[in-house]
């Protein structure tokens, strides 16, 4: 009797001393994996998709699995972030023989581990930051490495990582963001950083009405001090000129507005933003480069009969001489320390134009991606030629636990660059059509069939006639996805 009741006892004081810990505790995150077949996307992280005639059908699986640890109390909470990924099954393990072009060698590498085997060093850290908020007042602050994404749609960085503070607060009618976030830090004994400065008020007069005001500063000292950084890819486009050998500095100075306003079924939202600033030598003798540009976007979501509907245009300014004015925006993918995909502008909700927010290795698109088939910049700039972009979709219910939508777009380069573009026959990059339809398994699990073809415009098409042309490009994939 005496022993049971020390081993019951024991239990309740582990429960109890354990329940403070799992109360603060919270698990979410996501898996998701696609089987995809293409003409285009390739596979893998930052290889660039196929353009080509005669393309062969590429056929292969990726996978993410994402875990958001959060551990506090209602006014403080420690955030840990991390993720897995498989740039393709069977792709490479601790002791595989083969290895993609971004897992080369054994050992610890991102995007790998889907081999025989399997065992590879692969977690990579997202986000571990402290939130909390400040006792007695309106404010809470982010502090350490997190997401964050700007005003306008990810135009500029969109679902990018960062190290910074960033802090809100709320006046009614007006909300308000500050942050600061430091993107690179090369030497602490040098002013050689890369970073951005943010506020940003947001006035509500009504539940239907919201108005935006944004200031952006973005300061980059990497190239005052020589770095081990190559020169960005893509002769003559943006992300060369910003950083073309030779010391300089660079500001960037980013004032804009968005808004969203509902209008009985619709709802109208949209954002504009100017650019100006300079690329500073600081060699003798040396011109230096004027940035002046500018994009705006204007959107409508409607419900039309049983579904949603929405229509949206985005227009980025562009330039032919980007060596002498930059005439185009500048972007978090356009410096040459980024790896790309920093700029993500996806809500348009194409697979082969634009990057997808959905992606996940395979973030191949015509422009957008880590890795493009356009030439120069992965930025949405266009490598400073600016792109006019046009789009609709169409979603609607078809069952309890069935959703079908439809989608089409088109995209050009606003500017052709000089030389770099002299063999190109025109500006239109394609125009898509899209469709997918999504099964409801159970709560979080969807399982999806996703579709995409585009016809390839005139700026794929080669003045030389011995010159060969590429095929349209298509891609489709099967989707499994559970979020928890």
């Amino acid at each position: 009797m005496r022993k049971g009741f020390l081993i019951m006892l024991a239990v309740v004081l582990v429960a109890a001393m354990a329940a403070p810990a799992v109360a603060g505790t919270d698990i979410s995150g996501l898996y998701r994996s696609k089987a995809w077949m293409s003409n285009f996307r390739t596979g893998g992280d930052k290889t660039a998709p196929v353009l080509q005639k005669d393309a062969p059908a590429n056929a292969f699986v990726e996978q993410r699995l994402r875990l958001k640890f959060s551990s506090g109390e209602e006014n403080v909470k420690a955030v840990a972030f991390f993720e897995i990924d498989f740039g393709a099954w069977g792709d490479v393990a601790g002791s595989a023989k083969q290895a993609t072009t971004d897992n080369t060698g054994l050992g610890a590498g991102r995007n790998g581990g889907g081999a025989l085997g399997s065992d590879r060093i692969n977690l990579e850290t997202k986000n571990v930051y402290l939130w909390f908020k400040l006792p007695n007042t309106s404010l809470d602050f982010t502090v350490g490495l997190q997401n964050q994404t700007d005003a306008y749609a990810g135009l500029l960085f969109g679902a990018a990582d960062m190290a910074g503070v960033f802090v809100n607060g709320k006046m009614e009618p007006v909300s308000y963001t500050l942050g600061w976030a430091k993107l690179y830090e090369f030497d602490t004994a040098k002013a050689d950083d890369l970073t951005l400065y943010l506020a940003s008020a947001k006035f509500a007069p009504t539940k239907d009405a919201k108005l935006g005001l944004n200031f952006y500063l973005l300061q980059d000292d990497t190239d005052k001090v020589a770095q081990p950084f190559a020169i960005g890819s893509g002769t003559g486009s943006l992300t060369t000129t910003l950083n073309v050998l030779g010391l300089n500095k660079k500001k960037v100075y980013i004032p804009g507005v968005d808004f969203a306003v509902n209008a009985g079924p619709a709802t109208i939202s949209g954002f504009g933003m100017y650019q100006f600033g300079k690329v500073d030598y600081l060699a003798a003798g040396t011109t230096d480069i004027d940035i002046k540009g500018f994009a705006f976007d204007l959107r409508g979501d409607m419900n039309v009969g049983p579904g949603k509907a929405f229509l949206e245009g985005l227009y980025i300014s562009g330039g032919d001489n980007v060596t002498k004015e930059v005439k185009s925006i500048v972007t978090f993918s356009d410096f040459d320390a980024s790896p790309g995909g920093n700029s993500a502008f996806g809500r348009t909700d194409m697979s082969i134009l634009l990057v997808n927010a959905d992606d996940i290795n395979c973030a191949q698109a015509l422009v957008g991606a880590r890795a493009t088939a356009t030439g120069g910049s992965t930025s949405p700039a266009l490598g400073g030629r600016g792109l006019t972009h046009i789009a609709a979709g169409y979603t609607q219910k078809l069952g309890d636990k069935l959703t079908g939508k439809v989608g089409a777009g088109y995209l050009r380069a606003n500017k052709l660059l000089l030389v770099t573009d002299d063999s190109r026959k025109g500006k239109t990059l394609g125009t898509e059509v899209n469709a997918n339809v999504n099964y409801n398994i159970m709560k979080g699990l969807d399982f999806g069939v996703y579709g995409a073809y585009a016809w390839l415009g005139d700026y794929f098409e080669n003045k030389t006639s011995s010159a060969t042309d590429p095929d349209n490009v298509w891609s489709a994939n099967l989707r499994l996805n559970y979020a928890f």
